[in-house]
């Protein structure tokens, strides 16, 4: 069984390397700070994998790809799958309470994550899966952590999924939770004062579109976004895309496919759809964006933190060296990832103010 801190198995010359890594990505991005975003230019030609993230993928993630087009039943049977393998045991939290509340077309089921009592921060929180899979049970264990770490109360949102329901219905059925959670924060045991949206993958998209909108309709908008690994560019034109096309769990291809399954009919050019597309991110909330090393979406955290920094938004970038596409949710089989998880909950609560108890 592998330990439950990564505190416990990373050697001390590979934390200080991490930690020195950590120290120069996650300053405050604004116009008078140096620029802690990294480039694709300047990165190595051939990444440095984390041993435990090389084994998995000439392990457990060697696997042809699928001739023509990915059987859906089958991929969310392997999301589910996939976590309860690697993800380690669960970590326990003061509480935890499935609910329901009123979405767009329907009950939208959500799961909320308390870590203590007192008057804490909340975070709604969407989850990843290319907008086709994943659910609430996909993500528990990372929803655990988050809550233990960010020290917040945690709402899992379990929205419409593709290809059954195109854009713009994830992004509808978040904001629906988003609105909800404002007005019960208190009945959820937050302070109904601090608030912020995370999700990784689509689940960042989403995070980034809400915002965008929020702001386009007025609406009363989170303290901070918390983007893991976030999707932000359906033209999957950048180089990201290239550079590591494949070999790294999640290939061009696959998330082309997933873009595609999303999006519907939808203009690639949209901004809710891709928020890179966004002719101005001034006024957002300030935002921690978390990249893994070898990922087709590298490039798109990328540009999205640049592009943020020059609109005067307050940002933490938290590089994390040698990991791939997904890794947060494998804390069983790769115990970096635990040090990583506690580098973004301290860039979240540095940039908020939010303090430890």
């Amino acid at each position: 069984m592998r330990p439950a801190s990564c505190r416990e198995v990373v050697p001390a010359r590979i934390k200080s390397a991490l930690r020195a890594k950590l120290r120069v990505t996650t300053r405050v991005v604004n116009s008078g700070a140096a620029n802690p975003v990294p480039s694709l230019a300047t990165r190595r030609e051939i990444p440095m994998l984390d041993p435990d993230i090389r084994r998995l993928l000439d392990t457990v993630f060697r696997v042809s790809p699928p001739a023509g087009a990915p059987d859906v039943a089958q991929l969310r049977v392997a999301a589910e799958v996939t976590p309860r393998l690697l993800g380690g045991d669960p970590e326990p939290v003061a509480s935890i309470g499935d609910l329901r509340l009123p979405g767009p077309s329907g009950p939208l089921a959500v799961r909320v994550y308390r870590p203590g009592s007192g008057a804490l921060p909340l975070v709604l929180y969407a989850h990843g899966g290319g907008w086709v899979v994943g659910s609430l049970d996909s993500h528990d264990k990372l929803c655990r952590i988050l809550a233990n770490r960010l020290e917040a109360v945690v709402v899992a949102v379990d929205y419409r999924l593709a290809p059954e329901h195109v854009y713009p219905a994830a992004l509808d059925d978040v904001e629906a939770a988003w609105q909800w959670v404002r007005g019960e924060a208190r009945a959820l045991g937050a302070d109904g004062l601090r608030f912020a949206l995370a999700g990784d993958s689509s689940g960042g998209n989403l995070v980034a579109a809400l915002t965008l909108r929020l702001a386009r309709i007025g609406s009363a908008r989170p303290d901070a976004q918390l983007l893991l690994y976030p999707a932000l560019d359906a033209t999957c034109t950048r180089a990201s895309y290239r550079e590591f096309a494949s070999g790294y769990n999640l290939s061009a291809e696959q998330m082309a496919w997933y873009w595609g399954a999303y999006r519907g009919a939808a203009a690639v050019e949209v901004p809710e759809l891709s928020p890179l597309a966004a002719s101005g991110l001034s006024g957002l909330p300030p935002a921690v964006v978390a990249l893994a090393e070898a990922d087709v979406l590298r490039g798109d955290g990328i540009d999205y933190a640049r592009r943020l920094q020059a609109a005067g938004v307050p940002v933490r970038v938290v590089d994390c060296a040698g990991t791939i596409h997904g890794f947060l949710r494998w804390t069983g089989e790769v115990p970096a990832a635990h040090f990583w998880l506690d580098a973004i909950a301290a860039a979240a609560r540095e940039l908020l103010g939010w303090r430890r108890g």
